[in-house]
Parts: structure tokens; C-alpha cells; sequence
């Protein structure tokens, strides 16, 4: 506390100096400053703005009033609002004040038009009003909407936070990256001024996360006649100026990510990205949705669609998200990289004991909805012992092993850190990841025809405890008396370490967390391939938990991060 007292008191310091060095008078001055006050400029505190002068400024922000005849003040408004200011630096040439800021109290002129944007001084001798304006926070804009194609006369709205005090728009055959990456004092190129714009919502709330006041904002306009195709929306406030893209004709959509590449039906697929512009259609091998079949959101940059129809085998393993601006397509439903399904032609059942149950969709006791077959962990109360429930397969009682997609799906060259073992996996509210119960899952990939229990390394010796391809959940004792354990990711995360409930998802875990797999490229997992594969319920530990989870589509999933 002391430190931050002495700083105030430094930047005070530097403010007088700075700021009063010419206007300090002594109090036989201040006595003889009884005439009509006025006041003739407005300075900020900042020592490095301290010979400039403002008609504006934020709410919050400390101002130096200057002016002649200012002695014994009595009372200070600002936007017909009464604020604190510090008497012992009262002058005659001189006032400090503190803009209120809204979170206490303060109303903006933008908010209230019967409120007047002026400063006003009220002395013992007299009253000085000078005119200055108190800006709301700077805009921003999020997005436009218009159909297309776009031309002269149609309606365009405008989304952004805080476009308030609009002072005008315009469009500019500059493109927004060009404005991006360029220094200007003000928008170049050939404008194109809105005639009229409206307000269709300023919604002025306290944003929860920042706990600041902001404006939610939606402005109409009629677009005027534009001789370019492409080029940038400019909003200019009093507060300052934003922008964003504008093309007549819709841009081709941007698929950034898709939330699971192997669905379940009922699951929700979720597809991100820009320009998501008047969807036409999404496609995926034989299957084609309509826009009935899934919903776009408003900011155009995503896609939601529960999955409903499987794809035929032999497809071209891709969604397609169609739009009058062209088409983007992403890895999906890529046969390819299937493992298991638990249809009986995709593996076979090692048959080791204590085994999942493989459940179908329409079983009595299994409330969740799959596409067929799924595995199921049902352990209402897991205690500890070292060998439990387990998926366990491997391809078939040959010794063949899995087919892996090739180089045209995943590169050779990818790092394991990005090529994942990832299934779909639904938790039915099981004590994983509660902080108290030790358990976890073992997962197993084996590549050679050895013992599955105890692998050899690469060289042909039997179990190094570093080389064996078995991932523990990163599982580590932190306090075995007291029970607590830790883990490197949370238990049956998804690709960004969440773990939803009682909800089909994408569970993932790196094959880099498999030691035989670490620093290795995909090349090195395709050659040697996968002979087996194992889940499998552990508990080192004495406290007990529930365990109730489903597991669809086993798989290699590629991610470039």
C-alpha cells in the first residue's frame, strides 16, 4: 500500500510540474482572481500530453481544468453531473477533476440527450462552462449482414460493440487487410458516403467479464451505389474508427475446425469458420443436408447439424459446406481410419477377461443412442485393483493388422503430436476427474505379434519400463498415504482437454503420450502398423468411484495444430 501511495503522489508531482508551471500562483493571487471565470482549455495528466489540449476524453479520466478568474470553486458539473474535484489544487488559472466512470454512476450524453456536453465551473464570483464531450468506449465491429448478391437500395446491418455517437460511415475500396497492416491518420481510397443509417439496437449492459459498461450494437443502412466489388465498411465515433471487409459477392466459405470427425447419430456436429454466407448445402459422401437440416449462426461462423444418416463406405471421406461464394471442405466419416465400430467385421474380440459389454443401440438397459454397436465401462463401484474392465481387440486371429489410412490422409512427415488415437465416447456422469477418485484408463497399442502385456522395445528387449506403448492418463501418485494422485490431462478429454457429460463427443489422446510413438513421425507408425488395442479401467488406489462409459468408433485421427 505504501508503494502505491508514493506512485500516485509521483505522477501528482509530475502533473503539477508539467502541467501548472506556468499558472501556480501564490493565495494573494488567488484573491485577486475574483473577476468572471472562464475557462480556456482542458488538459490531461499524462506529463508526455501535458502542453496539448482536448475537447473530448473517457469517462475515468483525470482532466486539468485552465482558465482565468477560477478561484474558490464550489461545485463542478460535467454532463450536468455533479463531480468531486481536489480543492487544495484549486487556483485562479487552475481546477483538477476526475471524470466519473459509469460503473459509478456517470451517464454519457450518448445515453441521455438532455444532458449537455460541457464542462461547468461554478465559483463563489461566478460560473464558467466551456463545451467538451465525454466519449463512450472506443467501436469495434463483429460482423455485416446483407443478402447477396449485394446492390444499391438493399438493406445492410451492421453488428459491432459501441457504435454510438456515429459521426459517419462510409465505404472505401481499401481492403481491411491493406488497413491492417498500414499506418494512417485517416481512411484513404475512394468513398463511398452512407446518406442515412439507423439504430436498430444499443443495448448498453455491464459485460460480466471485463465488468465495464458496453454497448451491444446493430445500425441499419440503405447501401448506396458502389462502383468496386470489394473493399471495407468504415465506422467512424467520436470515440474513433473501425472497419471491416465488404464484397458485393459473398467470399468463399473457411472451414477452421469441425468437432468430431466420427459421429454418433443424435450427436451434435459443430463446424467453424467464416463465410458461412447463405449455406446452401452440407455434404458428406452420399448424404446431402438441405437448410432444414442444420442451423447457421447469426455471426455466420458456424454451422450446427445433429448427425442422423451414416455415410456409405467408400465415400470421399470429406464434408463439404456449399455457399453461392463457393465450397470448403474437412475430413469426415474417412472409413479409413477406422479401427473398430464393434461390428464384428471391423475387429475381433481377444475375449480376455473382465470385457466391456458391447450393447446395441435398441438395448433395455442402455439409455444412450448410438449407430449400431458400442462398448460400454458399467462399474457402479470400482475399487482398487490392477486389472479391470477392457475393451481389448485386435484385427483378426491371422496376425493381420489394422489397415491405417495412408499418406493421402495423414502425412508421413506429421509428428505424433498431431495424429491421435480419438474415439467417440459418452460419460454418464462417472467419478473420473472429481478430485478424489484415483481411478483411470490404460490405453494399449501394440505393433508386434508379442506378449501384449509385456511388449519389447524396438530392440527386441522385453519391458523396459520406458518402451512399453502404454499410456496411463499421465496418472502419478502425489501423496499415496493421503491418496492424491495427479494426471498430465484430464481423464477422456476431448482435443481441448474438456470433458462433457452425458453427451457424445471426441475424446483424443496423443500418440505421443505412447512411448513407442514419442518424437516419432506418422511414417514410423504406418510402417509398423497396429496389431492390437486395449482400454482398460485401473485403479491403483483405495477410494472408490463410479464408472459408466460408452465408446463408438475407435480410430487414428489427424490434427494439424
Amino acid at each position: 500500500m505504501k508503494k502505491i501511495l508514493l506512485n500516485k503522489f509521483s505522477v501528482m508531482a509530475l502533473l503539477l510540474m508539467a502541467v501548472f508551471q506556468t499558472v501556480m500562483t501564490s493565495c494573494s493571487d488567488d484573491k485577486e482572481g475574483m473577476g468572471t471565470p472562464v475557462i480556456t482549455a482542458v488538459r490531461v495528466t499524462d506529463p508526455a500530453k501535458a502542453d496539448s489540449t482536448f475537447t473530448k476524453a473517457t469517462a475515468g479520466q483525470m482532466l486539468a481544468i485552465i482558465g482565468e478568474n477560477l478561484s474558490d470553486v464550489r461545485k463542478v458539473f460535467i454532463n450536468d453531473q455533479e463531480v468531486q474535484f481536489n480543492s487544495t489544487m484549486n487556483t485562479s488559472r487552475s481546477l483538477i477533476v476526475t471524470v466519473p466512470t459509469e460503473e459509478k454512476g456517470f451517464i454519457l450524453t450518448a445515453f441521455d440527450s438532455s444532458l449537455k456536453d460541457e464542462i461547468r465551473v461554478e465559483t463563489s464570483h461566478g460560473t464558467a462552462v466551456y463545451a467538451f464531450k465525454i466519449l463512450a468506449p472506443s467501436p469495434s465491429l463483429t460482423r455485416l449482414y446483407a443478402v447477396y448478391p449485394r446492390k444499391a437500395g438493399d438493406s445492410l446491418y451492421i453488428y459491432g460493440i459501441n457504435l454510438v455517437d456515429i459521426e459517419k460511415i462510409y465505404f472505401t475500396d481499401i481492403k481491411a487487410e491493406a488497413l491492417d497492416t498500414t499506418v494512417w491518420e485517416t481512411v484513404g481510397g475512394k468513398h463511398v458516403e452512407v446518406a442515412k443509417f439507423k439504430n436498430i439496437q444499443q443495448d448498453h449492459h455491464i459485460n460480466e467479464m471485463t465488468q465495464a459498461y458496453e454497448t451491444s450494437s446493430v445500425v441499419g443502412i440503405e447501401l448506396p451505389s458502389i462502383s468496386y466489388d470489394e473493399g471495407s465498411l468504415v465506422v467512424e465515433t467520436k470515440a474513433g474508427v473501425s472497419y471491416l471487409p465488404f464484397t458485393k459477392l459473398p467470399g468463399k466459405p473457411i472451414i477452421k475446425n469441425i468437432n468430431t470427425d466420427m459421429p454418433v447419430f443424435g450427436e451434435v456436429v459443430v463446424i467453424s469458420g467464416n463465410e458461412f454466407v447463405q449455406v446452401e448445402a452440407v455434404k458428406y459422401g452420399n448424404v446431402t443436408l438441405s437448410s432444414s437440416d442444420f442451423t447457421v449462426s447469426e455471426g455466420m461462423d458456424e454451422i450446427q447439424l445433429v448427425f442422423k444418416k451414416k455415410p456409405s463406405v467408400g465415400g470421399d471421406g470429406m464434408l463439404t459446406v456449399v455457399t453461392p461464394g463457393g465450397s470448403a471442405a474437412v475430413p469426415f466419416y474417412n472409413y479409413s481410419c477406422l479401427l473398430t465400430d464393434f461390428e464384428e467385421e471391423t475387429a475381433t474380440d481377444n475375449g480376455w477377461d473382465p470385457k466391456a459389454v458391447i450393447d446395441e443401440t435398441d438395448g433395455d438397459d442402455v439409455p444412450y443412442v448410438s449407430d449400431g454397436y458400442f462398448a460400454r465401462f458399467n462399474i457402479p463401484s470400482e475399487g482398487q485393483q490392477w486389472w479391470g474392465t477392457m475393451i481389448y481387440f485386435r484385427k483378426d486371429w491371422d496376425g493381420n493388422k489394422f489397415p491405417l489410412p495412408g499418406y493421402d490422409v495423414i502425412p508421413a512427415d506429421a509428428s505424433t503430436d498431431d495424429v491421435y488415437l480419438a474415439m467417440e465416447v459418452y460419460n454418464n456422469n462417472s467419478d473420473y476427474n472429481n478430485g478424489k477418485f484415483t481411478g483411470y484408463l490404460r490405453y494399449f497399442l501394440q505393433y508386434d505379434n508379442e506378449d501384449p502385456v509385456t511388449p519389447n522395445d524396438d530392440s527386441g528387449n522385453p519391458n523396459p519400463a520406458d518402451k512399453v506403448n502404454v499410456y496411463d492418463n499421465g496418472f502419478t501418485w502425489t501423496d499415496y498415504n493421503a491418496q492424491a494422485c495427479s494426471f498430465d490431462r484430464p481423464i477422456l478429454a476431448d482435443i481441448n482437454n474438456k470433458t462433457p457429460q452425458r453427451e457424445w463427443y471426441r475424446h483424443v489422446i496423443p500418440l505421443s503420450s505412447f512411448m513407442k510413438y514419442k518424437g516419432k513421425d506418422y511414417k514410423f507408425v504406418y510402417e509398423n502398423g497396429i496389431n492390437q488395442f486395449r482400454i482398460q479401467s485401473m485403479n491403483q488406489g483405495t477410494r472408490k468411484g463410479k464408472i459408466d462409459v460408452c465408446f463408438d468408433n475407435i480410430r487414428i485421427f489427424y490434427n494439424k495444430k
